[in-house]
């Protein structure tokens, strides 16, 4: 499925957030999203996912999602969310339990949800005995159990050393390259967002509007760990904007 977003504004009160942002995220394309503090990208991130409405402009999905497609599209979020009574296995097992599927079909997809991201033999482990990045590992099996068609990433590594992220971004790209999934992913890190993301879309401080958007061609299997001139490059777009962002969230507090 393909995401679109066209002339999207959002206003709380009299306090313009987001103004006119048009982007698209075809089918099996990972689009990161990047701009200073207080930008407005995980506002943007929550219209997408339908959980707040937008003040103007449309958001739409196009194409139809696989027969086996539990829910379109899901949310990764940077804080893990796992209920701390349940185990990995029926953390995983709770975005399941409210489909029309038998105890079989869904025990199918725990295992297999587990085996993708390397959580089997964790199963029955609960959250306080796991890791940051196993956690967040966890995280990402319950948002693939329902197998969407579109995953909504926010900052989904921010939380973790820098080790342990990068392990994960690893294991974000071969997920990807066995099923190309469509991604929307918020990030800070530059770095980042140039190893996994195919179209780069750089944001401007309040009120969001889209500034630029960068292509990669190169596939992702493919990237070097660091590219320095692009990086440089990205922030040079962001550099003046953060700063001014900074400035004026200092003088609001």
């Amino acid at each position: 499925m393909e995401l679109v977003v066209e002339g999207v504004s959002k206003t709380y009160d009299d306090l313009l957030v987001l103004n006119q942002i048009d982007l698209t995220a075809d089918e099996g394309q990972i689009v990161c999203i990047i701009g200073p503090s207080g930008c407005g990208k995980s506002t943007l991130l929550r219209l997408m996912g339908g959980l707040e409405e937008p003040s103007s402009g449309n958001i739409k999905t196009r194409g139809s999602p696989p027969s086996d497609c539990l829910n379109a599209l899901t949310f990764i979020f940077q804080d893990f969310s796992l209920l701390p009574w349940r185990t990995v296995e029926s953390n995983i097992s709770l975005v399941l339990e409210d489909h029309p599927i038998s105890n079989k079909e869904k025990q199918e997809i725990i295992n297999s949800v587990l085996q993708r991201t390397n959580l089997s033999e964790f199963s029955k482990r609960w959250p306080r005995e796991l890791s940051g990045g196993m956690k967040q590992r966890v995280g990402i099996a319950r948002a693939l159990a329902v197998n969407p068609s579109i995953l909504l990433m926010d900052e989904p590594l921010s939380a973790l050393d820098s080790q342990t992220s990068e392990i994960l971004l690893n294991d974000l790209i071969d997920l990807w390259d066995k099923q190309r999934f469509t991604s929307i992913y918020i990030t800070h890190n530059l770095s980042e967002a140039i190893r996994i993301g195919h179209k780069i879309v750089v944001m401007s401080r309040r009120p969001g509007e889209v500034r630029e958007t960068v292509n990669i061609e190169k596939a992702l299997k493919e990237r070097e760990l660091r590219n320095i001139e692009l990086e440089k490059y990205l922030w040079d777009l962001l550099k003046e904007e953060a700063v001014a962002a900074e400035r004026e969230i200092g003088s609001e507090t």
